[in-house]
């Protein structure tokens, strides 16, 4: 769903409905059991049916084929050739022609969403010219979308053309039109798209969600008038749909049957509610349920963040998160589509299995509840599997829309006995956000017991509590959100008296290093603040940068669940009590985490080793420059926010530089330089405050040298010396390819017809604010520009644009 006006109310609703209060978020279960039959097929053979993207793809190498390949997506929702539309605030992208290459290359099609021709949305249908002009302008805009489409080269990529979006709100209602008007505009637009392209399918009606009665009407017309679509499509995107979805089609083909309709092919373009979206242990409910029902076609993740990120299957980084590997998953399998009982059973525990041609592989993909399971594989090919079976079990945790999961995680492996048939494999400590497969194939084993090795904690590994699973002080309650770490997270911490206690097991005594997820989306946009205590002591105070908005917003194009790494704290070996109350301002808090550490002090600079100083804050997870806060408050901080790079004595004051071509770096935090590789506060020469990226200091690098300990420096035109680690300085040009940026210089910037920023080359000048779609980046000495789609070329200096709109 593109976010609009009237879904504010519905996201309301939503959100009132997802706060859980302080009983824990897990979908908790007594333990239980699957039952997948191999001999008995829903599907004869795999097609992905519910694998497809609305806005999956934004441009021709985003995402990367690679990523997109792996998900064997069978379509995408995309707009029209010129499309104009903007949806949730995004610049236009993801047009037929600019995306139809990747969808080939990929092996998918395209559903072309005709209206999003439109720049507003709801759609601007209407004009003051009059219900029969405004409709002789939507059919010649429609001939000509369906032209360009036709000879683009991608005809044979086009899966069919969708004439309307959500016609029950966008058109009827919408500036006073009627359902007779919308028959009117439905016939005459399929009959002028059939006339320039006989051979299209027809898309429709695609209204918000399943309405008996609208159908109904929609059908009665289009048998009437002869314009039935090829495919029947509408949206699932509340809560529950994934379960009853089975139903809305029961109820579809008994529309049909009494109307003389045969049963038409269903696509449902777009699904997910905006919590659900992405987190693997739900997905894999609407998985299930679109492979179960036959006349389910083809499917597309809802689009209710960001384009090109296939639907939050992947990070702001482009790269896979949790839910990415639940669909490769499903992406690799292959065969017939195998019954399983929990597609009866309908509840949150939700499965899909699979058995190849040859008979010598089932997997099972599942989750949805947390607890044990069972999982029986049964009338395996008695050829193939005689005594024993080799298993192995993966785990795709949900840890955020935008944090990465490099791989799923093998949680159970080795072999099990064959009796009668049958497997059985036991799943311990399901997580109910997070995804699981099974994979069976032949042993040569002859054992008659299960041998089966369970992953055990490790001592070096992170320690991760959920703040909706430890105790909630006070006002604090649980609510549901998929850019949260396990879909949700603990917020209304509202008072002094308020806050989350979290259990903290550790293996080992010693240091971990502690990071929390939060959000700050107070709208003064100033920072917050928590008082922490660790078994019971005093620790600083943690402080939470702002993040442009709260963990479950919608539109939620910016990432506003962050990170904060809070410094270095001290775990006894056992249980330890970590405890985050109110102090100033409000936060939502979605989980800590400590990872340990060498027993040595934790620099808190690249160039400080003193244990005394205090420990540095830093917001991870956005593609956007990093913003950093002082963990602790203290009369010293730097009025900026930022902690100043201090000083470190050093013995050996020599030290070589090698020359390299210069290049230009900027300060992303305060920082000195100095007179030598050797950084004391006698070689001070000039500090440097940064308040912002736009202003930051800007730095000429002429050689790279290393301190008397190692510590690498880079020294600069002037002949000083600075630090030259990546928290404290950055390239001052962007290196890579981004496809949507913003103006973000007070005075706007200009376009040149060349790579030579030149005056006599500049073009038009862009106003601050302003939305530039990017074709490539290109290499200009030790400087970058950026071409536009355009034609065009920019500056590729970070201080002139950024990836979010400031």
């Amino acid at each position: 769903m593109i976010i609009h006006k009237r879904t504010v109310a519905f996201l309301a609703a939503i959100t009132m409905g997802l706060t859980l209060g302080a009983i824990g978020s897990s979908a908790k279960a007594d333990d239980s059991t699957i039952n997948v039959d191999t001999t008995q097929a829903v599907r004869t053979q795999t097609t992905h049916v519910a694998s497809g993207g609305l806005y999956g793809m934004s441009d021709s190498n985003t995402p990367s084929a690679d990523l997109l390949s792996a998900l064997k997506p069978k379509v995408f929702t995309q707009a029209p050739p010129g499309g104009q539309q903007s949806p949730n605030g995004l610049p236009p992208a993801g047009d037929f022609m600019n995306v139809a290459s990747l969808s080939q290359k990929v092996g998918s099609k395209i559903i072309i969403r005709l209206p999003d021709h439109f720049k507003n949305f709801p759609y601007n249908f209407t004009s003051n010219a009059g219900f029969e002009k405004d409709e002789a302008n939507w059919l010649a805009s429609v001939g000509e979308m369906v032209q360009k489409a036709k000879d683009s080269g991608y005809a044979s990529d086009i899966y069919g053309y969708e004439l309307w979006n959500e016609p029950n709100w966008t058109f009827v209602g919408n500036s006073g039109k009627t359902m007779q008007q919308y028959y009117e505009m439905w016939n005459a637009t399929y009959n002028e798209v059939k006339k320039v392209d006989p051979s299209a399918k027809i898309v429709g009606p695609s209204i918000e969600h399943w309405d008996k009665n609208w159908i109904t009407g929609f059908l009665t017309n289009a048998k009437n008038n002869n314009t039935l679509p090829d495919v029947i499509c509408w949206h699932e995107l509340e809560d529950g749909t994934a379960a009853s979805f089975p139903d809305h089609v029961k109820q579809l083909d008994a529309i049909e049957d009494n109307l003389g309709i045969k049963h038409l092919p269903v696509s449902i373009n777009e699904y997910s509610a905006p919590q659900q979206t992405g987190v693997p242990g739900l997905m894999i409910h609407y998985i299930q349920s679109f492979e179960n029902v036959p006349e389910l076609d083809s499917s597309c993740i809802a689009f209710w963040y960001n384009y090109g990120r296939m639907d939050n299957l992947l990070t702001d980084q482009q790269k896979p998160n949790g839910g990415y590997w639940l669909y490769k998953w499903y992406g690799d399998m292959a065969g017939q589509i195998d019954k399983t009982s929990t597609a009866d059973t309908n509840g949150d525990l939700a499965s899909v299995a699979n058995t190849t041609d040859n008979k010598d592989q089932t997997s099972v993909i599942f989750g949805g509840t947390a607890g044990n399971t069972t999982i029986n594989v049964n009338n395996l090919d008695s050829a193939k599997f005689s005594k024993s079976a080799s298993v192995q079990v993966k785990e795709t945790s949900w840890d955020g829309v935008d944090s990465a999961v490099d791989s799923p995680k093998t949680i159970v492996s080795g072999t099990v006995p064959v009796k009668n048939g049958t497997v059985s494999v036991p799943v311990k400590n399901m997580k109910a956000a997070n995804g699981y497969q099974l994979v069976v194939t032949p042993s040569d084993s002859t054992s008659t017991t299960d041998n089966l090795q369970y992953a055990q904690a490790q001592a070096t590994d992170p320690i991760r509590v959920e703040a909706e699973d430890s105790g909630l002080l006070g006002t604090a309650k649980t609510y549901q959100g998929s850019y949260a770490s396990g879909n949700h997270y603990v917020g209304s911490i509202n008072d002094a008296s308020s806050g989350v206690s979290f259990k903290v097991n550790a293996l080992a005594a010693g240091q971990y290093k502690l990071e929390i997820g939060y959000a700050n989306g107070n709208q003064d946009q100033k920072d917050a603040s928590d008082k922490v205590t660790l078994n019971n002591k005093t620790l600083n105070d943690a402080v939470f940068p702002y993040t442009t908005g709260w963990t479950n917003a919608v539109p939620n194009v910016n990432g506003t669940r962050k990170v904060l790494q809070y410094g270095t704290v001290d775990l006894n070996k056992g249980e330890n009590t970590l405890t985050l109350m109110k102090d100033s301002s409000f936060t939502e808090l979605d989980y800590v985490q400590l990872t340990p550490v060498n027993p040595r002090p934790t620099p808190v600079n690249p160039d400080n080793n003193n244990t005394n100083q205090t420990p540095t804050g830093t917001i991870t997870g956005t593609s956007s420059s990093s913003a950093t806060s002082s963990s602790i408050k203290t009369p010293a901080a730097s009025s900026s926010s930022t902690n100043t790079e201090p000083a470190k004595t050093e013995t050996n004051s020599t030290s070589k530089a090698t020359t390299v071509k210069s290049f230009k770096v900027y300060a992303k935090k305060s920082l000195y330089s100095y007179k030598s590789v050797n950084f004391t506060k006698n070689n001070r020469v000039k500090k440097y405050v940064v308040k912002s990226r736009m202003t930051a200091p800007t730095f000429t690098v002429i050689a790279k040298a290393k301190s008397a300990n190692g510590t690498a420096r880079y020294k600069l035109s002037d002949g000083t010396y600075i630090t030259a680690n990546k928290k404290y300085v950055a390239n001052l040009y962007w290196q890579t390819k981004h496809s949507n940026l913003y103006v973000t210089n007070k005075t706007g910037l200009y376009e040149y017809k060349s790579t030579t920023l030149s005056k006599k080359n500049q073009v038009k000048h862009v106003k601050k604010g302003q939305a530039l779609q990017v074709k490539k980046v290109v290499k200009h000495g030790a400087t970058t520009r950026f071409q536009l789609t355009n034609g065009n070329y920019i500056t590729g200096n970070k201080q002139f644009t950024s990836l979010t709109k400031f």
